[in-house]
Formats: C-alpha cells, sequence, structure tokens
C-alpha cells in the first residue's frame, strides 16, 4: 500500500469526519481466493469500524488494481451505510491505461480513460453526467509505478520524494512530498517489526495529511497508517485474513460524539452574544494564512496560538475581483446549478425577490430549509439535485443545494465548512455552511442551528471544484488535536 493509493482511501475517510458522514458496511467483501490480495483493519478514536481491501488482478494485456473499503458506524445514532471502490488498470509495464470509482459517501460514481496524451474523465451525481478532457502530466505515474518508486526510495538515503497520480475520486492530479523518517521498532498486529515513518504532504502543504510506517526490508509494505481529523485518529493497519475474522466490527461507534472539539468557557446561549474571543492552541504547524473571514476576524498568533473573535457582524469585507467571481457561477459535480429544476426555483425566487441580492439570498436559504422536510443524518454527501428530489438531509445537503440555487440566480456563492458551537454538548462539532457573494462575501445557513454566524470558518473553496475529498481532510487535519478555550464574549445590548 503505497502513498498513492493509501492517501486516496484516507481522503475518503477524512471527508467522512469533515461532514460527519459515515462510511459503512459491515460486511466484508468476499473475494475468490486465487486473487493476490491484501486486509486491512480500520479503527477510529480505537474502534474497529470496517474494513479495507486490496487486490491485483493479471490479464494477457493489462494489470488491475482494485481498492475495496467498507465501514460501519453511527451519526448521532443513527447507523449509516457506506461504501467506496477504486480501480486502476495499467499496462503490464506500468503505464496508465484507465480508472473508475463508486462511492456511497456521494453517490458519485468516476471514469477516466487515457487517450492519446489526454484522459477523458466523466462523472455522475444526482442523475447529472459531466465530461471533461485532461491534458496527461508526463510526471504521473500508475499505482504499479508508484509503488516501484517509494519502494526504491525506501532502500535509499534521500530524505524525501515526491509522487505524482491521477485521484480519479478528485478527478485532478494529485503530488504527494513523502518525508522519511528515523527507523524504529513497531508492534504491528502480534509481532514487533523494524518500519520506517513516512509523513505525507500534499503539494503546497505544511501540515501532513497522514503518516505512514513502512516494512523497512523487502517490499516497503505500508503496515499500519494514521490520519488525523479533528479530535479523532482513523488508524489503517494490515492484518492477516485470520485476524480479519478474529476482530470484530463495533457499529455503534458515533463518529460525530468522538470528532467535537471541546470549549471550556464558552458563553450561553450563543444566541445572545455578539462577539465571542477564542484561543486555539494548534499541537503541530500553525494555519499558514490568516483565518479571518466574513465572521471572524484573526486577533493575534504567537508561538502555537492564534487568537481568534468571532461576530455577528462583517468581521472582514473579504472581496473578490469581478473577472474572479465567475468561477463561483459555474455548476460543478456536486452542485448542478444548471439543471432545469434548480433554474426554475431560482428564476422563481429571483421575480419574487424583485432581485434585491442579499433579500434573495435570505429567501433562498429560507426556502431550502422548508424544502427539505426530513432533517436527518442519514445521507452521506448527496449532490444539490440529488437532495432536491429527496427532500432530506443535514448540513451538507442544505449548503450544496443553497449553494446551487444561489448560483442559477446569478449570485456567486460556495460552500464552506468549519466547527459549530453545541451548546449541550460544550464543544465544536463539524459543519457545513454557505458564503453568498453580495458585494462582500457574506455568511449564510439553510439549517438554522441558532448560532448564525458564532462559528469558526476552516475552508472555504478557491473554486466551484474545490469541495473535493482531498481538500476537506487537508483543511480538518490543519485543525486535528486543537484545543480551544474561550477568553472573552459580549452579550447583545
Amino acid at each position: 500500500m503505497t502513498p498513492p493509493r493509501q492517501s486516496a482511501r484516507a481522503a475518503a475517510l477524512g471527508l467522512a469526519i469533515l461532514l460527519a458522514a459515515a462510511l459503512g458496511g459491515a460486511a466484508r467483501p468476499q473475494l475468490p481466493a486465487s486473487l493476490d490480495e491484501d486486509w486491512f483493519m480500520i479503527r477510529m478514536g480505537g474502534s474497529a469500524v470496517g474494513t479495507a481491501s486490496e487486490r491485483w488482478t493479471q490479464a494477457a494485456d493489462e494489470l488491475v488494481f482494485q481498492a475495496q473499503m467498507n465501514l460501519s458506524f453511527t451519526r448521532m445514532g443513527t447507523p449509516l451505510a457506506m461504501s467506496i471502490l477504486t480501480e486502476e488498470a495499467c499496462t503490464p509495464e506500468g503505464k496508465f491505461m484507465r480508472a473508475r470509482m463508486q462511492s456511497t459517501v456521494s453517490n458519485l460514481t468516476s471514469t477516466a480513460t487515457i487517450d492519446g496524451d489526454s484522459l477523458r474523465y466523466e462523472t455522475s451525481a444526482g442523475g447529472a453526467t459531466r465530461h471533461r478532457v485532461i491534458a496527461w502530466k508526463k510526471e504521473a505515474v500508475s499505482e504499479k509505478i508508484g509503488r516501484e518508486l517509494v519502494s526504491h526510495w525506501l532502500s535509499g538515503t534521500a530524505a524525501e520524494t515526491t509522487i505524482t497520480v491521477f485521484d480519479i475520486s478528485e478527478g485532478d492530479f494529485r503530488t504527494s512530498r513523502l518525508v522519511r523518517g528515523k527507523k524504529l521498532k513497531m508492534p504491528i498486529g502480534s509481532d514487533e517489526r523494524e518500519v520506517i515513518p513516512v509523513d505525507e504532504y500534499d503539494s503546497g502543504a505544511e501540515t501532513a495529511s497522514s503518516t505512514s510506517w513502512y516494512a523497512a526490508t523487502g517490499t516497503h509494505r505500508a503496515e499500519r497508517t494514521l490520519v488525523r481529523q479533528l479530535g479523532i485518529e482513523i488508524e489503517i493497519v494490515r492484518v492477516t485474513p485470520a485476524e480479519l475474522e478474529a476482530t470484530p466490527i463495533e457499529p455503534s461507534f458515533d463518529i460525530i460524539k468522538q470528532s467535537m472539539v471541546p470549549c471550556p468557557g464558552f458563553p450561553v446561549p450563543a444566541s445572545r452574544m455578539d462577539t465571542v474571543t477564542l484561543v486555539l492552541d494548534f499541537p503541530r504547524t500553525l494555519p499558514p494564512g490568516s483565518m479571518s473571514g466574513p465572521s471572524q476576524i484573526e486577533v493575534s498568533r504567537k508561538g502555537e496560538e492564534v487568537t481568534l473573535q468571532l461576530t455577528r457582524a462583517i468581521a472582514d469585507k473579504e472581496t473578490v475581483d469581478g473577472d474572479k467571481r465567475g468561477v463561483f457561477l459555474k455548476p460543478d459535480r456536486f452542485v448542478q446549478c444548471d439543471a432545469a429544476e434548480i433554474k426554475a426555483v431560482a428564476d422563481s425566487l429571483a421575480k419574487a425577490t424583485r432581485n434585491d441580492t442579499w433579500v434573495l439570498a435570505r429567501s433562498v436559504a429560507a426556502w431550502v430549509d422548508a424544502h427539505i422536510t426530513r432533517k436527518n443524518m442519514e445521507q452521506g454527501y448527496a449532490s444539490a439535485l440529488d437532495v432536491y428530489r429527496s427532500r432530506t438531509g443535514d448540513c451538507t445537503e442544505h449548503s450544496l443545494l443553497t449553494t446551487a440555487i444561489l448560483r442559477a440566480a446569478g449570485v456567486p456563492a460556495r460552500p464552506v465548512v468549519g466547527l459549530a458551537y453545541s451548546e449541550r454538548d460544550h464543544a465544536f462539532v463539524g459543519h457545513m455552511w454557505v458564503e453568498a457573494y453580495v458585494d462582500q462575501w457574506r455568511t449564510l445557513d439553510a439549517l438554522n442551528l441558532n448560532l448564525d454566524p458564532i462559528r469558526i470558518r476552516v475552508y472555504a473553496p478557491e473554486s466551484s471544484e474545490g469541495l473535493g475529498e482531498r481538500d476537506l481532510m487537508r483543511a480538518y487535519a490543519m485543525m486535528a488535536g486543537v484545543k480551544v478555550r474561550a477568553v472573552d464574549h459580549r452579550a447583545r445590548s
């Protein structure tokens, strides 16, 4: 298991935590014994929540790699089921040929096929299919070559290396920087093995998205991988079939409760507060850029701490040039703002509000709140069109449908992710809402938690395609292990 494929699996897991979505299906895949396969146990917060498998098959003219993941846990007591399958085929020599992905995380299917120097990419969600042609990057490698390069690197002494792959789940190329640590001995299952720790960084990231421990000799297989997200750790450990069968899955594990970030001193009720000042203590690297946004202002940073003031007023007038706002009006695989049903709603609301942009934006949020009549946590990551038709969902579904209608009405919009405070639990919990551009970015939430906008924005995508699994995982990995405390507040007068 090399960083390219391992990171794709970790990305899916990261997405599940970000959105509090559950990867599920406790049943283990049934595979013919003749296939070359490896098995992994997946644990969250120390609980066994699922399994993963990797297998290779050899045909006369191609080598096929498949990775299957199945997990089972709950969200605030609601059982969920989810699975992800990725597949990649290459020539026997290792030249990329095609890839596909099926994910119940987002009801998404994607395929990519090499065609000369380009990839023909197709992705479908919510009944809408989109096509793109992507120029193949010369430095990109297949799963087979990626494994060989990593093994060769671990056999040498170089401190770091980079690997570029095509990530079928994202529909784009991804370059990872791998940094080795010193050899050490680590208990793996019932044995103690000599391993090489390797941190993996996405291109440009200052916080590692995962850490893997590779066998120090032989094929340099990854024996254990650790992904940190908010208040939880995801562990992927190589196991034997016997160990797999002997380990029971714990479907009662609650991903939301386990990933909460406590905040001592937060004033209640939050709905009466105009401002709340927090100190965020980061265990590793501070966020590389300012954390200021429409409803929050970074007051200072010193050492490992960031002081952040949350406010109901506009804290930071964050503007975007007119020629750059167009990307926030475009349709994408999750936000089908060009769908006829969604355009009809946008036109109707625009007419009713006489095109007063901020009144329109709030009307869209209110319409979505009323339209989604089944407010539950049984969805994973449904697209806007799926949500419009099912009328079901939580914060992710409310946000994606709101974004789609706003874009269809000509209002630049983007879904953003962050942390909202739960008074019942005295902690911050992962949440998604919307920012609409009306003279500047403004906070908007179609799912009323009585906390708008007293919350911490963690990630706002720079483009309509920026709500991908890797981006979300990286954003919440940056917040992993953070400690938050409230140091000041001001109530409404």
